[in-house]
C-alpha cells in the first residue's frame, strides 16, 4: 500500500529520519517521494504501526496518484475515469485495520485542495470526486463517523487519499491543559529528535510551559531523569496536570532561568521553546533574558551535552551566539509556527 504523511513546513527532513529509523531496515518500506509538507512512501506492514509516527500531523492511505495533470478540463476526466475503475477493497481493509468504521453504504465527505492556474475551479474537482463516489454507492454525510476523502492537485500531480489518522495523532490525548505560546507536540517531538535521545539522559526544559517538550521526551524512549521548570506557577500546574502520575522519575521547579539551582556540568540535554516579545515591545529586555539564560544553560550543560532551542526571534539568539565563542551552533532548522517563521538552533559546547 502507498501512504503519505502531512508534516509542519520545515520538519520534512526530521520526519523522513523518523520514518527511516522506525521502518527503514525492513523490506516492507520504501520512501517514494518527498515534497513540501508531505512524504509519500510504500509500506507493506500493518498501517496501525504508522500511527506511532510522532512528527506526522496527518496520515493518509493513497487511493490514486494521477500524473500528467494539465490546465485543461481533461484532467477532471482523467480523475473521474481513474476513480470509476478503482477497486477499493484493499484500501477499505486498510481503513478497518486502523479502526475506522466501514459500513455497507460508506459515509464520506470530500476535502479538495488545488494550486496553480487551471481552466476549472476547485469546486469542479470537488464535485467530480463526490459524484463518482455517490454513483458507487457511497453516502455523502457530515457525520463524525465518515471517511475523509482528500483530493489534491498541485503542479502535474493529483492525489486522492483517505485520511487514516484521528485528531489525537498530532494533538495528543495527554494535552489536557494549555498555556499561551505552547508549541505543537509534533514540533516538540522534532526538537527532542534533534537532541538525539539517549537512555542515560538527564533532560531539562528550563521554560517548560505546559510540559509538551518534556512529555515528548518521555514518549521518545528511556531516560535517566526529566526536569522542568518555569517562572509561571500556572504553567507548572499545567505541566503537572498533563503528566498526571506517569513518566517517572521527573521533577518540576518554580524558578527564573537566569539562576538555575544545578551544579555545573550536570545536565545532558537542554531543549527549550524560548519566549518572545509582542510587536512594538522593547526587545532589549528579551535580548538580556536570552543572554543570561544561555549563560546558565552553558554552565549546567555537560561538556558533551547538547542544547536545542526554538525561537521566533532568531536574530536575537544569533547575535548572542556569535558573541559566545564557547558555544557552537551545529544546525539551524527553519520551521513554520502558526504562519510565522521560527528557527530551531542545535548547539554544543565548543
Amino acid at each position: 500500500m502507498i501512504y503519505s504523511i502531512f508534516v509542519t513546513a520545515g520538519l520534512e527532513n526530521i520526519a523522513r529520519q523518523e520514518i527511516n529509523a522506525r521502518f527503514g531496515d525492513t523490506e516492507q518500506f520504501k520512501i517514494l517521494m518527498r515534497k513540501p509538507q508531505r512524504i509519500v512512501f510504500q509500506y507493506l506492514g500493518n498501517p496501525k504501526n504508522l500511527l506511532s509516527l510522532r512528527t506526522a500531523e496527518h496520515l493518509f492511505v493513497v487511493i490514486k496518484h494521477i500524473p500528467n495533470m494539465t490546465r485543461s478540463r481533461s484532467s477532471l476526466t482523467a480523475i473521474r475515469q481513474s476513480l470509476t475503475r478503482f477497486n477499493f477493497g484493499e484500501t477499505l481493509a486498510c481503513c478497518r485495520q486502523v479502526g475506522l468504521s466501514i459500513r455497507r453504504r460508506i459515509p464520506f465527505r470530500v476535502i479538495s485542495r488545488m494550486s496553480g492556474f487551471r481552466n476549472f475551479q476547485k469546486r469542479d474537482l470537488h464535485q467530480v470526486v463526490e459524484r463518482v463516489l455517490i454513483d458507487r454507492g457511497w453516502q455523502l454525510t457530515q457525520s463524525s463517523s465518515r471517511l475523509d476523502v482528500w483530493v489534491e492537485m498541485h503542479g502535474q500531480d493529483a492525489y486522492i487519499s483517505i485520511k487514516l489518522s484521528k485528531p489525537d495523532l498530532a494533538q495528543r490525548s495527554y494535552k489536557q491543559a494549555h498555556v499561551p505560546q505552547s508549541i505543537k507536540p509534533t514540533l516538540a517531538y522534532s526538537m527532542v529528535w534533534l537532541s538525539q535521545p539517549h537512555p542515560n539522559d538527564i533532560f531539562l526544559d528550563p521554560m517548560c510551559g505546559a510540559g509538551t517538550i518534556l512529555l515528548e521526551r518521555a514518549f521518545a524512549g528511556r531516560y535517566h531523569y526529566l526536569i522542568g521548570g518555569d517562572i509561571s506557577e500556572d504553567a507548572l500546574r499545567a505541566t503537572q496536570r498533563n503528566f498526571g502520575r506517569q513518566h517517572q522519575p521527573r521533577q518540576f521547579f518554580h524558578w527564573d532561568t537566569q539562576s538555575l539551582p544545578f551544579h555545573p556540568n550536570s545536565v545532558d540535554k537542554i531543549v527549550c521553546n524560548l519566549p518572545i516579545t509582542e510587536k512594538n515591545e522593547n526587545t532589549d529586555q528579551l535580548t538580556n533574558l536570552y543572554r543570561k539564560s544561555l549563560m546558565q544553560f552553558e554552565t549546567v550543560l555537560k561538556p558533551n551535552g547538547k542544547m536545542v532551542l526554538l525561537t521566533l526571534q532568531s536574530t536575537h539568539l544569533d547575535k548572542i551566539l556569535k558573541q559566545q565563542t564557547s558555544l557552537k551552533t551545529m544546525q539551524r532548522v527553519s520551521v513554520d509556527i502558526g504562519g510565522k517563521r521560527g528557527k530551531i538552533f542545535v548547539i554544543r559546547p565548543s
